[in-house]
Formats: C-alpha cells, structure tokens, sequence
C-alpha cells in the first residue's frame, strides 16, 4: 500500500476496471466532487484497492468525484489484493452525521445534524426539493467548528419553545437571520409569540395566521419558505398584502422555487477558507500488523471512537474471526496525528470477543478532521461468485443466502439478524443451486417474496428431488390442477397471504407446510405415477 496522488485521467482509466458488481452513487459522487472542488477533501487512509488482476474493487465513488471534478485524488492506494476479497469490502454499519456530533462532545447532536443539513441543503438551492443530495460531512463539521453561530442559533431556537414557527424551521431562520439582521429576525419571532403588542400591518402577523392554518403539517419547509418570505419584506420596508408558497406545479405552472433570505450570503461565506484547515499532514505512515485481543485492547484504550459498538456487527465480524472466514482485504486501521482511534472500533472489538488475532494493515497520523469520513456509504451487497464468473441478481442470491442462514446456521445465542459477507459467500459457494433458482423465484413473486420462494424451491428439492420437480411446475402454472388438488388450494392462500402483506416466515411456512401437506397426499402418489407414464403428461390432475 502507498499514498500517492491520482489524475483525472488515471481517475477515469482505472474506473473502467471497476467490479461488475459496483455501481455509481449518484448522490455520494457529488458530494465528494463537492468537497474536492471546494478544497475539503481530506486523505483518511482509506486505499483505492486493485485486485491481482487488475479490477477496481473499492474507491469507484471517489474516483468518480476526481474524474468528474477534474481534481487530482491523494489517496492511499493498494495493489494486488485477492480478487475474492471483494465481498468483505465495505461491510459496516453506516454511521450518520449525528453520531459524529455526538462523538465529538455535542449534547444536542441530532438536532444540530439536521440544522448543518438544512444550512446546507439551502446553499446547494436543494430545500424544498425531493431527493436532495448528502453534502460532505468533512465540510460541515469544519464549518461547525470554527462557526460558533450554527450551535448558538440552535440555543436560541430552543429557548423559544413556545414559537408557532417549528424548529427546524426556526432554527434555521435565527441563524440566516442573525446574518442578514439580527434585529429584525428577534421582531420577527417576537411578533409570533406575542402579536397583540404589534400594529395590525406587521408582516409577522400574517405569517402567524398562516401558520396557524396549517398547524397540523408536519412539514417545516413552508413554514421556513414563508418565513423567509415575511422577513424580506421587513428587511425591503414592505407591507403584505399576502403570503404564498407552492412547491408543487400546478395548471401547467411550475413548482415556485425556494425563496432566497436578502443580505444572506450563505454557510462558505462563514467557513474558513482551503488553505486554513484541509492539508494534509506530514508524518503519515502505514505498516501491516497483526492484532491480537492484547493490542486490540491498547488501541480501543486511545479514545476516540465515543459511539455505541453494535453488539450484533461485533459477533458478525468475530464469527468470521472464529472460523477462518477473515480476510485480508486492504481496509486499515486509522489514527490520527493525536492518535486518537479514528475507524475499526468493530473489527478491535470482534478480535477481543474472538480471542483471535487478524492481520491488517494499520495507518497513522491522519488528519482530525478526518473522522466523519468513514462508513457514509451503505453497507455493500454480499454474494458469492458463481463457477462462471459472476452473475446478475445478486440482491436476490443474496437474501436466499440469508434465508437458509436464518433457518439452518444461526443459534439461539446469535445476536445479529442477517449473516455476515464471509457467510453469505461460502452459502453460495456451497450451495451453488440457491443461485440457480433465482430466475424460478423472480417468476412465483406473484405467490410470495422471491427470496422464499427460492429459498422454499431449494428446501423442496432436498428432500424430494423428483417431487419436488412436479410440485414445482405445477405451483408455478397450474395446469391441469383439478378441483380440491392440494397444490391448488395452496396457490389460493400464498396469493392471498400476498396481497395481505404477509411476513417472510409467515409465506415460508405456509409454503412448507403445504409442500408436506402434498408429498403425503394421495394425489402425489398419482402425480408421480402420471409423471412415469409416457401418456401420463397431457391429462389433468385429480383431487
């Protein structure tokens, strides 16, 4: 592994190898581009991996934002890992922006994350709009650090709990207020909670009767769009005569965009500048280790990683720990310049828990601020590979996995609920059939969850090959089902359980139990013997 630094067009090049698997994330490629193009970007360690042969397993979403950006990526980069590594590459649990705050010492931390995404959510013109982009959590926690008017606006938000204006719309009034005029921002919240000591052309009053007109929305964004609205008009000297926002397009109208607060300049103008805060450190250095439960309980002791371990990913990883299913797959342990511990706290814990030891690669004197960086991306699907190379519908494979997880490995002292990366692959790998059925369990979903129904298929065909053959066929068209056939009465009531919105067991054990039902039906017993007979194919089944 080596820390190097990527052009655009390397960027681009090795993107062109990237995992079959891998897709684009739209919303994680511009946030990043985001952060690059405005000189937030920090290197926390984390490597751009290629496999042995050349494929890009990790990193397609930060080589995208370089490529996309034009800015060269600085990144640890590492080489020559095992291809089958793939599948235990990103297989956390994804942290949010609250937890961040919170590690970082803020009491009212879910609160002040979704006031610095409003913020910045206002900046990108995305309020007010479906499906906005994640801003770089880097960035926001910069900005909150040397902009001690986020928090404060926060405070007085809070202070006035009475306020009709909601929170989040309040919250982030005072603080673009307080940037645009604070005076008139303090009337204009005054004049919410106390109208009778204010004239009857207040602008504020009719944003109070409004807001009292839809006091039981729970939306924010109109209350802050009228708002703003209001306090321009305070701010320009302007009586209203009236007080709208429609952000739906309505009689071949557009939607009415988000209104711009005057004299407002936004969260950059606050922020410090690049330069002031986002080089990188000198003195960074990373070297493979191997940790034992000892070293594991030195590192845990550095501080640093203050949220709450998930017990269940724990016994995951040292499941994996246990029984040889760990793999090396480039992903560091990192610290800080301060040496705070700043990403692998599950894998320390897995490895105390396991009493067992990994080897890894582990980097040093990374900058602080790169501490909300990791794990912001969902967790990876994990499948397995199958003999030709690898397949489609992999979601698919994988929840069968899951099922035969559920129902023939996981224990009464088993605390997490799905199984872990290394076990989904070897369940695929060892049971090459469960992928098989994927194209037979797309076609029942009219009976019940695909994932069941392939899952059910494989169970089936254990226990009763050539049964199972003529049960499956004939639940998946049923031709030729006469009039109280068992296989019938069962396609009745998986629809029905369907359309009721039934649970994953509840279709799986209606499932089996009418499979065992049939097999011990007489009409099985004729099933299979019309099925021997060469005459036998065409005619119809009896009750």
């Amino acid at each position: 592994m080596r820390i190097t630094t990527l052009t655009p067009a390397t960027a681009r090049d090795l993107l062109r190898r990237a995992h079959p698997s891998r897709r684009r994330q739209e919303e994680t490629v511009q946030s990043y581009a985001l952060a690059m193009r405005d000189g937030f970007w920090v290197t926390n360690g984390l490597p751009v991996i290629i496999s042995r042969t050349g494929v890009l397993l990790d990193g397609m979403q930060r080589l995208a934002a370089c490529a996309e950006s034009g800015i060269p990526l600085r990144t640890y980069l590492a080489e020559n890992v095992a291809d089958d590594a793939y599948h235990t590459i990103d297989q956390h649990r994804r942290r949010s922006l609250a937890a961040l705050l919170k590690q970082d010492g803020h009491t009212r931390h879910h609160l002040l994350a979704s006031l610095l995404q409003r913020l910045a959510e206002y900046d990108a013109d995305a309020l007010g709009r479906p499906h906005a982009g994640p801003s770089a959590w880097v960035r926001l926690t910069r900005m909150l650090s040397t902009c001690p008017e986020i928090e404060a606006a926060l405070t007085a938000s809070l202070a006035r709990a009475s306020s009709p204006l909601p929170e989040a719309a309040r919250s982030t009034l005072i603080f673009m207020g307080r940037q645009s005029d604070p005076e008139l921002t303090e009337r204009l919240l005054d004049v919410l909670e106390t109208p009778g000591q204010f004239p009857a052309h207040e602008p504020g009053l009719l944003l109070l009767q409004e807001l009292q007109r839809d006091r039981a929305a729970a939306s924010w964004e109109r209350p802050l769009a009228l708002a703003i609205k209001t306090l321009n008009a305070m701010l320009a000297g302007k009586r209203l005569r009236g007080l709208s926002w429609n952000n739906r397009a309505t009689r071949g109208k557009p939607p009415e965009a988000f209104p711009c607060l005057l004299g407002y300049q936004g969260l950059t103008a606050l922020a410090p500048s690049p330069e002031e805060g986002a080089a990188v450190p000198d003195g960074q250095h990373w070297q493979m280790e191997i940790i034992d439960s000892a070293v594991a309980k030195r590192y845990l002791a550095k501080g640093g990683q203050t949220r709450q371990p998930i017990p269940a990913h724990v016994q995951a990883l040292a499941s994996d720990i246990q029984r040889g299913r760990w793999m090396l797959n480039a992903q560091p342990i990192c610290f800080s310049a301060s040496g705070r511990l700043l990403n692998g706290m599950h894998r320390l814990l897995a490895v105390i828990a396991a009493d067992g030891r990994i080897r890894t690669p582990v980097v040093r004197g990374l900058p602080e601020e790169a501490g909300p960086s990791y794990d912001t991306q969902p967790k990876r699907i994990a499948a397995a590979e199958s003999l030709a190379g690898d397949f489609g519908d992999q979601g698919l494979a994988t929840a069968m996995a899951n099922l035969f997880w559920r129902y023939e490995r996981r224990t009464d002292h088993t605390q997490y609920k799905r199984a872990g990366a290394a076990e989904i692959r070897e369940i695929l790998t060892q049971h090459p059939r469960l992928i098989e059925l994927r194209s037979f369990a797309r076609r029942m979903v009219e009976y019940g969850r695909s994932s069941v129904m392939g899952y059910g298929a494989y169970v089936m065909e254990r226990e009763d090959p050539g049964t199972a053959e003529i049960f499956l066929k004939a639940l998946s068209t049923g031709a030729d089902l006469g009039q109280g056939h068992p296989i019938l009465a069962l396609r009745n009531t998986l629809q029905r359980l369907r359309r009721e919105g039934a649970s994953q067991p509840d279709q799986l054990a209606t499932l089996l139990a009418g499979w065992r039902r049939y097999r011990s039906h007489p009409a099985a017993q004729q099933d299979r013997k019309r099925q021997a007979s060469p005459q036998g194919s065409g005619t119809r089944r009896g009750g």
